[in-house]
C-alpha cells in the first residue's frame, strides 16, 4: 500500500454526501486491454476460474513462475493503457473538492505504477495485489478508509465488475457500477450505476 501524507488528517466535507472515492483501474479509469482468454490459455487456467485464485492453488514450485507470466501480460497492457473519457478531469474535480482518492487494483504493483506514471495519475493511496487481500474481499477498502481518515459509509467505490461491487457492499461503502455499455447482470449489486465518469460528480454533489 502506498499513501501520501494528505490522508493522515480527518476530512471535513459536511457539505458533501461523501468524503472519498475509491477507484478500480482496468475498465474503470483505463480502457480494458487485458485479454483474459489469452491469459488463461497461456497459464493453463480453464474458463470460469478466477485467475488469481487458480494460481494460488498451484504447487509452490509453479506459483511464482506463473505469477511472472501473468505480470508480463499486465505490463504489456499497461504499456498501451489509455484513459477512459474524462477520467483525468473527473479525478481533478474530485481532488479539488477536497475529497480523498484511492486506487485499488487486482493488478501487480509494477503494472499499476507503470499506468500511473505513464498517464500522470495521482491518488492519496494505492493498493495492488501485493498489499494484501484483494477484491472481492473488503479488506483493501476498509484499510484504505482507515488510512485516509474517512468512513466507509461516506465513501464511493467505483468499478466495472462484480468483484468491485461485492467488496464495496461488504465494507459498507456505496457501490458504483461504471457501465458505459450497460451493466448487465451486475446492476443488482450496485447502489448506483453510471454510464460515464463525470456522472460521479453529480453523485458527489460537486459543481
Amino acid at each position: 500500500m502506498t499513501s501520501s501524507n494528505a490522508q493522515n488528517h480527518p476530512v471535513d466535507n459536511a457539505r458533501l454526501p461523501f468524503d472519498g472515492v475509491i477507484f478500480d483501474m482496468d475498465g474503470t479509469l483505463i480502457e480494458p486491454l487485458l485479454d483474459f482468454s489469452a491469459i488463461r490459455a497461456d497459464l493453463g487456467i480453464p474458463a470460469g476460474l478466477d485467475i488469481l485464485q487458480a494460481i494460488e492453488q498451484l504447487p509452490q514450485s509453479q506459483r511464482q513462475q506463473t505469477y511472472n507470466r501473468l505480470l508480463n501480460h499486465e505490463l504489456s497492457a499497461a504499456r498501451k493503457a489509455r484513459l477512459m473519457p474524462q477520467a483525468k478531469e473527473t479525478l481533478k474535480a474530485i481532488s479539488q473538492a477536497g475529497l480523498r482518492t484511492a486506487l485499488l487494483t487486482r493488478n501487480a504493483a509494477p503494472a499499476m505504477r507503470l499506468v500511473l506514471d505513464r498517464l500522470g495519475l495521482r491518488f492519496d493511496l494505492t493498493w495492488s495485489r501485493e498489499d494484501g487481500p484483494i477484491k472481492p474481499q473488503p479488506d483493501g477498502i476498509l484499510l484504505a478508509c482507515r488510512e485516509l481518515g474517512i468512513s466507509p459509509a461516506r465513501t464511493l467505490c467505483v468499478g466495472d465488475y462484480e468483484y468491485d461491487l461485492i467488496a464495496a457492499n461488504a465494507a459498507g461503502a456505496a457501490s458504483v457500477l461504471f457501465a458505459p455499455n450497460g451493466g448487465g447482470s451486475f446492476t443488482d449489486l450496485a447502489r448506483f450505476v453510471i454510464a460515464d465518469l463525470p456522472q460521479l460528480l453529480t453523485l458527489l454533489e460537486i459543481k
